[in-house]
């Protein structure tokens, strides 16, 4: 794969609401288009369902090799049933809540799931259920999904030493998805309308399940990427939640402020170079934009690039745990029990390929 622009920009077209499907037809009907890249590109970004639904959405489907449309057809009708039985334990999960008095919202994938934001209910893959629950009231939800069949996972020894965002995941042999319970949105990072506070208090409930408004969903979906995911380290797109961005700008009719703020600029920037749907938003294309299509047109010097990136991100965290394992004799007795497992993550922090 010699050219990941071209790829981003098929799956872009595809996914996109503003593609004429004219144009789209004629890309797709070429004899030399290749799928071999949609299929491995959508499945990194895990939109695989989402594509095979918008060209189903646009009447595009018999253009698919007859291999494909089945394998795409497959994959969709299993993540619909999935999906089905991840809305159950949310309902049942929002009605235990609720029950109890505990304020809550559910978060990313789990709120657009349960506010039918999407044309199909196959079209979005989620991880787990994200739930942000009133700070007072986080251990008295932890323990109440515990009493009512849900086991705490194993976590790595960095939980026990560092604060994470959410409690340990939660998990039982009845359902499908782990649940995190989170505490706040972001370790470190501080955004002034992603308060909890004003999150809870600003919540829409939607066929009874406590939602965020959509102003916040947009907003946390744009920085759960950059921030959590290390969009803004990478300046790159990541399918999944530019799909979701989409959407929800549809519903919002980009009447959204958030543009003043360089952090979300700069996202919106890197989706308007393959979505038409972001144009109307008037960006403009800088340095950095200019610099990631080169690196998707030059993929062993964005390899390389990733690198550097990388080991920039985790340096300063290395230094910060090497002064814990020097300090503390807990934290150093934890490290060394578990060296294996983390030699072998910090191989795979060098060797990352992204």
């Amino acid at each position: 794969m010699g050219n990941l622009k071209t790829t981003y920009q098929n799956i872009a077209d595809i996914l996109s609401f503003e593609t004429s499907n004219d144009d789209l037809k004629k890309t797709l009907s070429n004899p030399l288009f290749n799928w071999d890249n949609i299929v491995i590109e959508g499945s990194k970004h895990l939109v695989l369902p989402a594509i095979y639904c918008r060209l189903k959405s646009k009447q595009l489907l018999y253009l698919l090799p007859e291999e494909l449309l089945n394998y795409l057809k497959e994959l969709a009708t299993l993540n619909e049933d999935r999906n089905l039985a991840i809305k159950d334990q949310i309902n049942t999960l929002s009605h235990l809540l609720k029950t109890h008095k505990i304020e809550h919202v559910f978060l990313k994938g789990s709120a657009l799931l349960m506010g039918d934001f999407y044309e199909a209910i196959s079209e979005r893959m989620l991880g787990d259920i994200d739930i942000l629950i009133k700070e007072d009231q986080l251990d008295i939800a932890f323990n109440l999904l515990k009493e009512n069949g849900y086991i705490p996972i194993e976590q790595t020894l960095g939980n026990s030493f560092f604060e994470h965002k959410h409690l340990p995941r939660l998990m039982t042999d009845k359902n499908i998805c782990a649940v995190e319970l989170h505490r706040k949105l972001f370790v470190t990072y501080r955004d002034n309308d992603l308060q909890n506070e004003n999150i809870l208090s600003e919540k829409q409930i939607y066929n009874t399940i406590n939602l965020p408004s959509l102003a916040h969903l947009l907003r946390h979906n744009v920085l759960n990427y950059q921030i959590n995911d290390n969009g803004k380290l990478h300046n790159s797109i990541s399918f999944r939640p530019a799909y979701d961005s989409v959407i929800l700008l549809r519903k919002l009719n980009f009447e959204t402020n958030i543009l003043g703020h360089k952090i979300f600029r700069q996202y919106f920037t890197i989706l308007s170079l393959f979505f038409r749907d972001i144009k109307p938003l008037r960006l403009k294309k800088n340095f950095v934009a200019k610099f990631y299509l080169f690196k998707l047109k030059h993929l062993k010097f964005y390899k390389f690039w990733n690198k550097l990136l990388n080991l920039f991100y985790y340096f300063p965290i290395f230094l910060n745990r090497l002064s814990v394992f020097i300090s503390n004799k807990a934290y150093r007795t934890a490290v060394l029990n578990d060296r294996k497992r983390i030699f072998k993550h910090f191989k795979t922090v060098i060797n990352n390929r992204n």
